[in-house]
């Protein structure tokens, strides 16, 4: 698998497809696999994938960082990918992360994909943000705190559905697994996250996207970002929670598509 370095960290990223390319950015706890079923229903893009610092195959911080410093990661892999310009799609961080990106380099961004994510938190989500903080810190047992992070991002519709316990073991079995001091530094990102005032400077065409049964972002914090950038769509995917591309792809997948290939 090939990397690339930014800020002394290597970068662990994977280019796949034939088309227009597409820079895909994770979000919270959440690597490469975690689009394994949105994938094959991006075809005709290139998808261009990566792990953030700090998960997956990818470096390890040795300290506290922002957006903009994974920004500056996502710059990178676009360089290494000898890619001048691409579509990116930002999921709840990673749409933290693509914020910083379209404004810090307006150029190489094409359309911009902004799915359940905020510009800045409230008092809701920066309380649940704490919450994740103390039981990160409090509990050992990866399985039960792989249960509760689950359990706050994933749709009502969706855990009536599966196993939570049995679903996360399995995740676990599969290497799926990230430290407790990499959590916090990134946990740490979202709860700094502030772009309000400087929305209206995001020339890219945007789409937001929300969810119907978002417990995390709830989808008048997604119009919110919305409305503070100029001209940017908005859209709703029903029946899923804070991950559509994992509870709903056909549904994400399509409505990213038509975006994507403006229509």
């Amino acid at each position: 698998m090939p990397t690339t370095q930014n800020d002394g960290l290597e970068l662990a990223y994977q280019v796949s497809g034939e088309g227009p390319p597409v820079l895909i950015i994770s979000g919270l706890s959440a690597e490469r696999s975690f689009w394994a079923l949105a994938r094959p229903l991006l075809a005709g893009f290139t998808l261009i994938e990566f792990d953030n610092r700090d998960i997956g195959k990818s470096a390890r911080a040795k300290g506290p960082y922002d957006a903009a410093d994974m920004a500056r990661d996502a710059l990178a892999v676009l360089d290494a990918a000898g890619v001048p310009k691409a579509h990116v799609i930002g999921h709840s961080m990673g749409g933290m992360i693509a914020q910083e990106l379209a404004l810090m380099a307006p150029q190489r961004v094409d359309r911009l994909v902004l799915s359940n994510t905020i510009a800045q938190n409230d008092l809701y989500t920066t309380e649940i943000m704490r919450l994740l903080k103390e039981l990160r810190l409090q509990l050992d047992d990866e399985l039960t705190f792989g249960a509760a992070l689950t359990s706050f991002v994933l749709g009502m519709g969706t855990l009536k559905k599966i196993p939570l316990f049995a679903a996360v073991q399995q995740s676990l079995d599969a290497g799926l697994y990230q430290e407790k001091d990499a959590f916090l530094r990134q946990l740490d990102v979202c709860t700094k996250v502030d772009t309000v005032a400087r929305l209206g400077r995001i020339s890219a065409p945007t789409l937001a996207i929300y969810c119907d049964d978002d417990r995390m972002f709830s989808p008048h914090m997604v119009r919110e970002l919305a409305n503070g950038i100029h001209g940017a769509a908005l859209d709703e995917i029903l029946d899923s929670g804070h991950c559509p591309m994992v509870e709903a792809p056909e549904n994400f997948a399509t409505t990213v598509r038509a975006f994507l290939k403006g229509s």
